[in-house]
C-alpha cells in the first residue's frame, strides 16, 4: 500500500456525510418543534435541549447556511427562554469558530431581543465593531420563528422555564420527567443538565421539601418525578418525552466534523490517524455509551481504529435519526 493510499484509508471522510446529514435531520426537526420555520415536515419526539440545539446549529452553519438566519430570528424572539449559564457551560465543548458565532448571536439577543443577560457573551472585538455598525438586523422580511406553542411534549424544558423561570429547578424537573420515572442522584442530574452540583442540590432539596418531586431515604439520596402527577398538569400526551443527552451527541458531531476537516487539510499515516480517532472516541465516550449506542473498553480487540471509528459514527448517526 502506498503512502497516499494509507492516507486516504485513514481519512474519516467516509462517515462524515452520514453523521452530518443525521445531525441536520435532528436539528431541523427540533427547530420545527420549538417554533422555527425549519426545512422539514417532521417533528421531534425526544426532549429538546435548547442550548445544545443553539450551539450545534451554530457549528453546522458552515454546512447549512439557512441555519444562521433561523437561529438569529428564533433567539431574537425567544432569548428569555434560554439559560446564559448553561450556554457558557456547554460552549466549552465547541470549536473557537462556534464561540465566535455565539458572540454574534449574543448581539442579536442583546439588541434585537432586548435581553441584557446576553451582554456577557459578546466578545470585546464584536462589541467594538457593533458600536460602529449599529444594531444587528434580520436579513430580509421573512418571518422564520414564533414563540413555542408547547403543543408537543418535546418542548417540555422550555414550557417549564416559561412557567417556573429559567433555572436549575425547571431543568432538573424536565430531566426527571424525561428519564421515564427512574431515580437520579444529584451528581447524575448535574452531569446531565450541566449545572453545578451545588446548584442542583439546592434545587432538588427545595423541590422535594415542596413535595413536587420524590426523594429516596438511601445514601446518596435519589430523586424521582411522578409522571402521573405531572402529565395532566402540563398537558402532556401519553407521557413526557425521553431524555436523549443531545449535548453529548452534538458535541461529538462538532468535534468529529472538525477532526475530518483537519485530516483532509493535513493527511497523516494510518497509524497516526488511528491514534487521533481513538482519542476522539475516548473523549466523547458518553455520546456512545449512553443508551448503548456502542461500547468498548481496554479489552475490546480493535486492530483498525479508523474502521472502528467509522462503525461507531454510523451507529451514532442511525441512533440520532431514530431517536430524535
Amino acid at each position: 500500500m502506498t503512502t497516499q493510499q494509507r492516507d486516504q484509508s485513514a481519512s474519516p471522510d467516509k462517515a462524515v456525510n452520514t453523521l452530518r446529514e443525521a445531525a441536520l435531520d435532528v436539528v431541523w426537526r427540533q427547530w420545527r418543534t420549538v417554533g422555527a420555520q425549519a426545512a422539514t415536515a417532521r417533528s421531534a419526539y425526544s426532549l429538546v435541549d435548547p442550548e445544545a440545539l443553539v450551539l450545534i446549529s451554530l457549528a453546522l452553519v458552515e454546512y447549512e447556511s439557512r441555519l444562521g438566519d433561523l437561529v438569529n430570528d428564533w433567539v431574537a424572539l425567544n432569548s428569555d427562554l434560554l439559560s446564559i449559564q448553561r450556554v457558557k457551560n456547554l460552549r466549552t465543548a465547541y470549536q473557537e469558530s462556534t464561540c465566535e458565532r455565539l458572540s454574534r448571536l449574543a448581539e442579536v439577543a442583546l439588541y434585537r431581543g432586548k435581553d441584557s443577560r446576553w451582554r456577557s457573551l459578546v466578545m470585546q472585538s464584536n462589541a467594538m465593531n457593533l458600536a460602529h455598525a449599529g444594531t444587528p438586523a434580520s436579513r430580509g422580511n421573512k418571518t422564520r420563528a414564533v414563540r413555542p406553542r408547547f403543543a408537543e411534549s418535546a418542548t417540555l424544558m422550555l414550557q417549564l422555564r416559561l412557567g417556573f423561570g429559567v433555572s436549575a429547578k425547571a431543568d432538573m424537573l424536565a430531566y426527571l420527567l424525561a428519564i421515564d420515572s427512574q431515580k437520579a442522584t444529584v451528581r447524575e442530574i448535574a452531569a446531565a443538565t450541566s449545572y453545578t452540583v451545588a446548584a442542583v442540590r439546592r434545587a432538588t432539596e427545595d423541590m422535594a421539601a415542596a413535595r413536587l418531586i420524590n426523594v429516596s431515604s438511601g445514601q446518596p439520596a435519589a430523586y424521582r418525578a411522578d409522571h402521573s402527577a405531572w402529565t395532566e398538569i402540563l398537558g402532556l400526551i401519553n407521557q413526557p418525552p425521553r431524555w436523549r443527552s443531545w449535548q453529548d451527541r452534538f458535541a461529538f458531531v462538532a468535534a468529529f466534523l472538525a477532526h475530518a476537516q483537519a485530516a483532509n487539510k493535513h493527511p497523516t499515516s494510518a497509524y497516526a490517524a488511528g491514534v487521533k480517532d481513538r482519542e476522539l472516541l475516548e473523549t466523547h465516550r458518553s455520546a456512545f455509551e449512553r443508551d448503548s449506542v456502542m461500547s468498548w473498553n481496554e479489552r475490546t480487540p480493535v486492530s483498525d481504529w479508523a474502521s472502528f471509528t467509522e462503525s461507531a459514527v454510523r451507529a451514532l448517526a442511525k441512533w440520532m435519526v431514530d431517536s430524535a
